[in-house]
């Protein structure tokens, strides 16, 4: 997976991720770096890499994942592109910001909205099919890269663990839903990349996570029942 990079930022330990295309461009995934320390990091990446940002895609817009985004507009001239349906989440996260506590650059404009569940995304050589998976917030989505057999997967599934279902735009039975219909329905080989903490694979999470399994006795799933 040496084309995928990650990085840690921000007071949420939030991943970001960094598509190399192969060609001298790249696109960034949910750009959440915060300081000009973690501004400089993620540059001198690129640098090192020899690639250019030519695209930047959002899983969702809760703050800690787009903190960076109009840095990377003012550096790169690239907008963020998210699924209109999560249009609402993009609207609070300034006052997120707030309530936090938390410094956070003017939100640029929005590049073309990502397309529907089962569409497909470029990124060079790289063909991501986008999967609608709500229940984090209204409007999340995942990108699969079925080639390679990974997933950006932002706050939907962790290691033993799922997205919160308590901020607006949260449901438990949709987030179960989600996971089940949308991720556990890939191979159990596949690399899930999370919006925080280290990654997992499909199939561990179907055999052991606590909250969504394949036995449906996850405590979403019988919260559901």
């Amino acid at each position: 997976m040496s084309q995928l990079h990650t990085f840690t930022f921000n007071a949420f330990g939030e991943q970001t991720y960094l598509l190399d295309h192969g060609d001298g461009a790249a696109t960034v995934f949910d750009p959440g770096m915060s300081t000009m320390e973690e501004r400089e990091r993620f540059s001198m990446r690129c640098v090192e890499l020899g690639v250019e940002i030519v695209q930047c895609l959002l899983t969702h817009a809760h703050l800690d994942h787009v903190m960076g985004v109009a840095w990377v507009f003012e550096k790169w001239g690239v907008l963020p592109r998210l699924h209109p349906t999560d249009d609402v989440t993009w609207e609070q996260a300034p006052k997120a910001a707030q309530l936090y506590g938390v410094s956070m650059d003017v939100l640029p404009e929005r590049g073309l909205d990502l397309e529907e569940h089962g569409s497909w995304v470029v990124c060079g050589t790289h063909r991501l099919e986008l999967r609608c998976a709500p229940g984090h917030s209204a409007g999340h989505v995942v990108f699969v890269n079925h080639e390679q057999g990974w997933v950006i997967g932002g706050d939907v599934l962790f290691q033993g663990s799922v997205g919160r279902t308590d901020l607006p735009g949260g449901d438990g039975a949709v987030l179960a839903a989600s996971i089940e219909n949308q991720l556990f329905s890939l191979p159990d080989a596949f690399e899930v990349w999370p919006g925080h903490g280290p990654s997992t694979t499909v199939g561990s999470e179907k055999t052991s996570n606590p909250y969504v399994n394949a036995q449906g006795t996850g405590m979403l799933q019988r919260e559901g029942v």
